[in-house]
């Protein structure tokens, strides 16, 4: 059948003029001609209108959002239905259930509320650090940096999984590439690339003639550091006057998933070996010989970790997996997954994650020390570093090793920061994933950060900035060295401490979202 090239209506081979709307064609258009009409001229008159009148693209148009209209409603009411379905026919329940959480999922991920992040970014980040002497004398002080750790997927370990003698090198996380320090603008370059130490006989004038810096072997005392690098601030301030640090460290970033999960709405590095139920480990996987056991034994079956009184008359443990309100807390969350699943590291680690983030209000923490796991549960309340206890708390009930992570955060601008502190956890693959791909028992496991309340789980984003993980310590008293930075003798002084970003960031890789919980 032949069509007018204008208006698409059945045309008469033997005529030249359209029947449809009139025009003059020169012979018959097919299909196939009718996208690049040149070559052809028609005769047209000025004083007359081609086409389709005015009232009957009125009718189509409105015929098409009647059509439109009725398909929303029909999609509306199949939803209607399903939702029906699910309460009154239980043995569909299960099926019909899940997949409407995946529909109501995908909506949220497009319409709800959400984090921004880049893939990879690269700024300079400055650090001031004041210290205000309001006595009539002069005052000595001493104060503990962390010299910020070179982040990989594998903590701080330069390789990941062992495939039979050949190493898989661990990817960058975190890369500080130079660290300066000064009294009023940083002048001194500390080493952050390699372990180098200087010795307080050695310490550098920081420039204000009263303040000196130095970067101690680790050890114990008011001037080392046990357990972790650090830079020793110290001096002698004078009467009603202040000290100040300038840090100055430059940064690259990088995005890094261990889970497949698809709450992210791009693609980034990790996702081709992340973790799932299908490929995690069972609790029995947690006693695996080699490290994965011993870290076990020496971090998860210590089910009380971090006391915040250390060596006083009472304990107050920040982590702590034998509390009955924990103990039980755990056993609804285990009780309530599948029972294929209640063997599962991954889902039970998961399903913990999702309890504390939906049942615990972010607040500000309380008067030091933080909120321990239990108290958070208990109160429903807690901010970040207080939300980790809980969530840490529960993963104790299970033997499952989780560890600190400390450091600042910002948003995408970098505009604002705030110190943050989330969690680290450690889950074995199953055994059959492991040798599917020719991967070492001892070798085959994750190393992931969790941030309850950023929903980052598994996750570690370019926003934050990782300057403390958590070394080895007996009952878990490293944390300490981070919290508890500062010594002076003054009776009144003041402690300011302020994060900026001074050049950057530079974003690369484009950027993905991270839905968050409505109310925070």
């Amino acid at each position: 059948m032949s069509r007018c090239p204008y208006c698409m209506a059945p045309s008469n081979p033997r005529s030249s003029i359209c029947q449809g709307c009139g025009r003059i064609v020169s012979g018959s258009v097919g299909m196939a001609n009718r996208i690049s009409p040149s070559g052809m001229h028609p005769i047209s008159t000025p004083a007359v209108q081609y086409g389709v009148d005015p009232r009957r693209r009125a009718k189509i148009a409105r015929q098409r959002r009647e059509k439109k209209k009725s398909g929303k409603q029909i999609r509306n009411f199949v939803l209607v239905l399903v939702i029906a379905f699910v309460f009154l026919f239980t043995p569909a329940q299960e099926h019909l259930n899940k997949q409407l959480s995946i529909w109501m999922d995908d909506l949220w991920d497009k319409i709800g509320p959400a984090h921004e992040y880049p893939v990879a970014t690269q700024y300079t980040l400055q650090r001031t650090i004041e210290i205000e002497n309001f006595d009539e004398g002069e005052r000595s002080f001493v104060y503990r940096l962390p010299i910020p750790i070179q982040r990989t997927n594998r903590g701080v370990e330069p390789v990941a999984f062992d495939r039979g003698g050949n190493f898989d090198m661990a990817l960058s996380l975190q890369w500080v590439k130079s660290m300066e320090v000064g009294s009023t603008f940083s002048n001194i370059d500390v080493p952050v690339n390699q372990e180098e130490f200087l010795g307080p006989n050695s310490a550098l004038d920081t420039g204000d003639g009263f303040s000196t810096v130095h970067w101690p072997f680790n050890g114990p005392g008011d001037e080392q550091c046990e357990y972790v690098r650090c830079l020793i601030w110290k001096g002698n301030i004078p009467a009603n006057s202040a000290a100040s640090l300038i840090v100055v460290y430059e940064i690259e970033s990088y995005s890094y998933t261990w889970t497949k999960g698809d709450t992210i709405s791009t693609t980034i590095a990790g996702q081709s070996i992340g973790m799932d139920i299908d490929n995690s480990g069972t609790f029995d996987d947690l006693y695996r010989p080699g490290w994965i056991g011993s870290t076990t034994s020496y971090i998860g079956e210590q089910h009380q970790w971090y006391d915040r009184n250390d060596g006083g008359s009472y304990e107050n443990w920040a982590i702590d997996g034998d509390h009955p309100l924990v103990v039980s807390t755990a056993d609804n969350i285990m009780a309530s997954l599948p029972t294929s699943q209640q063997d599962n590291i991954y889902a039970f680690s998961h399903a913990a994650f999702i309890y504390v983030r939906d049942t615990v209000q972010y607040g500000q923490g309380a008067p030091y020390p933080p909120r321990s796991g239990p108290t958070c549960l208990a109160q429903g309340m807690g901010d970040c570093d207080e939300q980790s206890n809980a969530w840490m708390s529960l993963l104790r009930t299970r033997n499952i090793a989780t560890w600190y992570e400390f450091g600042a955060l910002t948003s995408m601008n970098h505009e604002i920061w705030e110190a943050h502190a989330w969690s680290v956890i450690l889950i074995p693959y199953s055994v059959d994933w492991c040798n599917s791909n020719g991967i070492n028992l001892d070798s085959c496991y994750l190393e992931g950060s969790v941030d309850v309340v950023n929903n980052k789980w598994l996750l570690h984003t370019p926003t934050a900035f990782s300057e403390f993980l958590e070394p080895e310590s007996p009952n878990g008293i490293a944390p300490e060295e981070f919290y508890k930075v500062m010594s002076i003798n003054a009776f009144q002084y003041n402690w300011l401490e302020s994060w900026d970003t001074i050049v950057g960031p530079e974003n690369t890789g484009g950027t993905y979202k991270v839905p968050y919980k409505i109310g925070e």
